[in-house]
């Protein structure tokens, strides 16, 4: 057996052996990043720890520990006649192989000792998963791969970015690629993006406003592969969110890059200009309102990262428009939620299906921005109200 590093106040943990790959990681790796995470924090002697031991083909869940009961000595992870996780067992015995085939072949759930008297502790499903075979590992991973999408996703996200981002993640991770190798990879769909936008027929038009779409699903895959491998950090986040807006600001360089090839003249200038500048002064604006608003709510914790997801002002204009229900409110309401990034990356491709025009795209923008900028102005405190609420 090896043992994990000390991982919590409740447990010491000990794997039967690494294990199988799962999700990018070995079940003994992944099995102590969740004991890390679902306790967080570390006694020095860990000899006076109780020991939890998990054999082989079982990947353990955080709701394992809420389900387990105050433990001395040795416990140990058993099967039931169906292969599921269900008892941990306690006494001096578990350390046998006897013990342990006898409890698989029986099919009999195993017992803690309290005092004298035996006792079965039954664990609810998500308290572990299958991984003991080729296809158990199948099953458990798409298991997680389908729980790995955000609270925060909006309609688009959940049921058509997350169905195709989840595909690549999965893969992605059996090749053993990590999460800021993805966000590379998106970084570089965006490029060829850009490249193809940048030329001047219809045709790679519609190609880049294509992969352009395809980088704001694949934008998703990193963090998928972050959370599914307990690798969520904060630099990891800053480094999606600037990969993300260089993406966009790439892409839209290669459209003016098109634009002045196609001809833009004097007026077109001012206004990709105009745009080029009202982007990041909008973003720039928008984070430091939701800064403030996390400094009101938590006074005594202060936003240290440069980046800043903006989400929190797009869900408090829509508070705000329910609450005041006010139409241009409301109107603006709507307007938020189709310059949203997936939304506007799927409108950007239609609206290339229809034409090749590279005027229409900054016209739009340019317009979004005006209906940001006087929405923000016109509604600043109920939006602020809903925003520190």
């Amino acid at each position: 057996m090896s043992s994990a590093a000390p991982s919590a106040p409740a447990f010491r943990l000990v794997s039967e052996h690494h294990g199988p790959r799962f999700l990018g990681l070995t079940v003994g790796e992944r099995n102590a990043r969740v004991a890390r995470r679902a306790i967080n924090a570390r006694l020095v002697d860990e000899d006076r720890l109780p020991t939890l031991v998990v054999p082989a083909g079982i990947a353990i869940m955080p709701g394992l520990f809420a389900a387990l009961p105050a433990a001395a000595g040795t416990w140990m992870l058993v099967w039931d006649g169906v292969r599921r996780p269900i008892t941990w067992h306690n006494g001096p015995i578990v350390g046998s192989r006897e013990s342990r085939v006898g409890s698989r072949e029986s099919g009999v759930a195993s017992h803690s000792l309290i005092g004298s008297q035996p006792m079965t502790v039954r664990l609810p499903h998500d308290a572990a998963l299958d991984v003991s075979t080729a296809a158990a590992r199948r099953r458990s991973a798409w298991q997680l791969v389908r729980a790995s999408g955000k609270p925060t996703d909006g309609w688009l996200s959940r049921h058509l970015h997350r169905r195709i981002s989840r595909v690549f993640s999965y893969a992605l991770l059996q090749m053993g690629v990590t999460a800021n190798a993805a966000t590379a990879l998106t970084f570089l769909v965006g490029a060829w993006s850009a490249w193809l936008i940048a030329q001047t027929s219809h045709e790679t038009m519609i190609a880049g406003a294509l992969l352009f779409w395809f980088a704001s699903i694949a934008d998703g895959i990193d963090g998928e592969m972050a959370r599914l491998t307990l690798s969520e950090s904060r630099w990891g986040e800053q480094l999606d969110t600037a990969v993300d807006h260089a993406t966009y600001f790439l892409c839209y360089a290669g459209l003016m890059v098109g634009w002045w090839r196609q001809g833009m003249g004097l007026p077109g200038v001012a206004l990709a200009l105009g745009v080029a500048l009202g982007i990041p002064i909008a973003l720039l604006w928008g984070m430091n309102v939701v800064r403030g608003a996390h400094v009101r709510r938590t006074p005594d914790r202060r936003e240290s990262h440069f980046f800043v997801d903006t989400k929190p002002i797009e869900l408090a204009v829509a508070k705000a428009a329910r609450q005041t229900r006010a139409p241009a409110l409301q109107l603006s309401s709507a307007i938020f939620i189709l310059f949203r990034r997936e939304v506007f990356s799927l409108t950007f491709f239609l609206v290339s299906l229809v034409t090749s025009r590279r005027a229409v795209y900054p016209a739009l923008l340019a317009g979004g921005l005006a209906v940001v900028t006087a929405t923000l102005v016109a509604y600043r405190r109920p939006i602020e109200r809903a925003l520190h609420t």
